[in-house]
């Protein structure tokens, strides 16, 4: 397992629902989509949790830096993982960087050889209204991928 946090460079470039329709379109291939979960969102549709997380991103005006925080959990070529074995390395992932009680929409790929969950996560909290950047994220990311 590989897990690599894509960061946005250009802070208005950032677009929370823009990643989303990227994350989320089948781009006219059979099989590229597979399950997509919303995770500490109210919504039960991507539509309207996109509005719930770009709310919660308005509500923070001090934070200047990226308010989403993205990233890919690739896996083996060939190998295949069961839905609920996604959702829990995908947690994991999430909770070790400290986003458990985050807003974040994930979407599992099928288009490559290689088993991907693109995950993009709110880094406002719904109720503190503050931003969290992990420190020494990669770390963290190289310890989970070798759990």
């Amino acid at each position: 397992m590989i897990v690599k946090h894509i960061p946005m460079r250009s802070t208005h470039k950032s677009d929370f629902a823009g990643l989303i329709d990227y994350l989320t379109d089948a781009q006219s291939k059979e099989h590229r989509l597979g399950h997509v979960k919303l995770t500490n969102c109210h919504a039960d549709s991507v539509r309207d949790a996109i509005s719930e997380v770009l709310a919660t991103q308005q509500s923070n005006t001090r934070a200047k830096n990226d308010k989403t925080y993205h990233l890919i959990i690739s896996f083996r070529a060939g190998e295949q993982l069961a839905q609920n074995v996604l959702s829990e390395i995908e947690k994991r992932v999430c909770d070790s960087l400290g986003f458990n009680g985050h807003q974040r929409i994930s979407a599992v790929h099928n288009d490559t050889d290689n088993l991907h969950i693109h995950v993009a996560i709110n880094k406002i909290h719904p109720t503190r209204h503050i931003m969290h950047e992990p420190y020494a994220a990669y770390r963290t990311l190289a310890e989970q991928c070798d759990k």
